[in-house]
């Protein structure tokens, strides 16, 4: 939501300079003879500017209240839409770059806010890639391969978890931070690319990931920041994943929390090519009673 105080204070700057402007033409054309029916004219001119100054903060202040019932409304309810969403879904974060600190804590506030577990692993990759470096550390039974097919690779057993040989064997080449264990399966995927794709081959590898993530067959969501949405969302979306492009703010926590718990995927938040603000939401099946 936005605030609207800035514009209608520079739009009754601009009547108020439109105003100023006439009167001065008046009183400049008053000593030139101004007949009276074109100073009536002024004059009219003046008053329909007047009322349509006055009509514009009236529709501003009307949508400041419905801005403000609006905040106040997901206040109330984000609490009672996010109680029991994510309980036993297992998530994993990668950063495609350097972690995010605000994006980190958004994701740890959905999965809290949520009630789900902490984030079972977070992997944050250096970009960009030395493909050298990969192509060597590949294990020596896995053959030939390309940085694409390794990008894949690690997609895939980035969800699957368990025996994980080339997170294990890519770990002291490209991962920057690393927390949280490699064995548990995750049922979801949050995205969040910090870094540019700067050259070819780091490009190739980064497609390969987001492929082998798109097949792992759970939800795999990008995220984004409201100030950062065009540009990654687009990346997301030529990828094929799910998007939240403001996941700074409550609604984008909802939409986030709903696709990760097996709603609706699509591309949700503030972007104006977003298909929505938040994905449906389908209401939780009520816990039964005690001694039920």
């Amino acid at each position: 939501m936005f605030d609207l105080r800035y514009h209608v204070a520079s739009l009754a700057a601009v009547f108020l300079a439109l105003i100023i402007g006439i009167l001065v033409g008046v009183g400049i054309a008053s000593e030139t003879s101004v007949s009276s029916s074109d100073r009536q004219l002024f004059e009219e001119r003046i008053a329909a500017l007047q009322n349509e100054r006055d009509a514009a903060r009236t529709e501003a202040d009307l949508q400041q209240r419905q801005q403000k019932a609006a905040t106040d409304y997901i206040d109330e309810t984000y609490p009672v839409v996010m109680s029991g969403r994510l309980r036993g879904v297992r998530v994993a974060l990668l950063f495609i770059g350097p972690v995010n600190g605000d994006l980190r804590t958004a994701v740890g506030t959905t999965m809290s806010d949520a009630d789900g577990p902490q984030i079972t692993r977070q992997r944050a990759l250096q970009l960009p890639i030395d493909p050298r470096a990969i192509l060597d550390a590949i294990p020596a039974d896995q053959g030939r391969q390309s940085v694409e097919d390794v990008g894949r690779t690690l997609g895939r057993e980035l969800v699957a978890g368990g025996d994980t040989p080339f997170w294990d064997a890519m770990t002291p080449v490209i991962v920057q931070d690393f927390l949280g264990a490699s064995r548990p399966q995750v049922d979801a995927v949050v995205v969040a690319q910090t870094a540019p794709l700067e050259d070819g081959p780091t490009q190739r590898f980064v497609n390969g990931l987001y492929s082998g993530l798109a097949a792992s067959g759970v939800p795999v969501v990008g995220v984004a920041r409201t100030d950062l949405r065009p540009q990654r969302v687009a990346i997301y979306r030529a990828h094929g994943l799910a998007s939240v492009d403001d996941v700074d703010t409550q609604v984008g926590r909802v939409a986030l929390a709903v696709v990760l718990a097996g709603g609706e995927e699509g591309h949700y938040g503030l972007n104006p090519d977003a298909d929505a603000v938040v994905p449906p939401i389908e209401p939780l099946p009520l816990a039964p009673p005690p001694g039920g």
